[in-house]
């Protein structure tokens, strides 16, 4: 049998409230060498050894385990807020270093919902910070599947955000239809229950689908929904993005052209006011890219 927790924290804490070394506490049942390593968390002892070392120590195993369950949920709680934070600013670097406290044991132990949250970041790292697309694409399907039926009725937080990650790296038909499914569950649900901010990530999804294929109608349509909400919860991240691509698709179709500039000049003044310099950024590389001067 072996432990899937890193119990040597408890371990060492325990030994230490009582008064033992670590000599006194592996003598005769293992090498001083595999206790330091057991109580720095490098490696997990087998049963037989788990239960040599908690019978001199004078505890339960189910005291153990249960102390280091709560120890790896405090860690991961603490890792999770630091990612978040990084991520809000689109700092991947610091988020990549977050994660190297996530080891592949404290991983395995977590319920699918949270690795899911930990793919996530992971994929965004290696996206943005090691170029590794096709690796980033692989691991966004394979964690959707973790939890996602196809012809879902249902949808989780940590799903949606997955089927418009998918979405960015494939824009199939299937994958297109699965985010548009995903959206009209959300918006059919009663109001009181409908989160806005992961209806903002669909439509964002769509909205740079359809500007990739230069599907200008649908653009304006999507970016013009999107727009709303987002203003209407005040999501400074989303908002100069279809504020944005909504004038550009006024501009593209060649209707309401100075309105459509006017659009794109309000978005850059979001980007500075909230300081979201990386999508101004990308808005410039998109009017570059057209030969567009406002």
């Amino acid at each position: 049998m072996n432990i899937r927790f890193r119990v040597g924290h408890v371990i060492k804490r325990i030994r230490t409230e009582m008064g033992y070394s670590q000599e006194e506490l592996c003598d005769g049942i293992c090498n001083i060498n595999s206790i330091a390593r057991i109580e720095s968390n490098k490696t997990s002892p087998s049963f037989e050894i788990l239960l040599a070392l908690v019978e001199r120590l004078g505890v339960s195993i189910e005291k153990i385990i249960a102390e280091a369950s709560l120890e790896q949920n405090r860690l991961y709680t603490q890792q999770r807020m630091a990612m978040e934070q990084h991520a809000e600013t689109n700092n991947w670097v610091a988020v990549k270093e977050d994660l190297k406290l996530i080891d592949d044991v404290m991983y395995q132990n977590l319920s699918i919902k949270k690795q899911q949250i930990i793919d996530i970041m992971r994929i965004e790292v290696l996206t943005s910070v090691d170029g590794e697309i096709y690796r980033a694409k692989l691991l966004a399907e394979k964690s959707l599947y973790k939890s996602y039926k196809d012809k879902a009725t249902y949808y989780t937080d940590e799903e949606i955000k997955l089927i418009n990650i998918v979405l960015r790296y494939e824009q199939s038909p299937s994958n297109i239809e699965r985010a548009e499914n995903a959206l009209a569950w959300m918006e059919n649900q009663n109001p009181y229950l409908q989160d806005n901010y992961l209806s903002l990530f669909l439509l964002n999804g769509l909205m740079i689908t359809a500007y990739m294929v230069e599907n200008w109608k649908k653009v304006l349509e999507v970016s013009s929904r999107g727009l709303q909400i987002a203003e209407q919860i005040e999501s400074m991240k989303f908002i100069p993005n279809f504020l944005f691509l909504k004038g550009f698709s006024l501009y593209m179709m060649n209707i309401e052209r100075d309105k459509g500039k006017v659009l794109m000049q309000e978005a850059f003044k979001v980007c500075e006011i909230s300081n979201h310099m990386y999508i101004r950024e990308g808005l410039i590389d998109t009017l570059m890219q057209y030969n567009i001067a406002l």
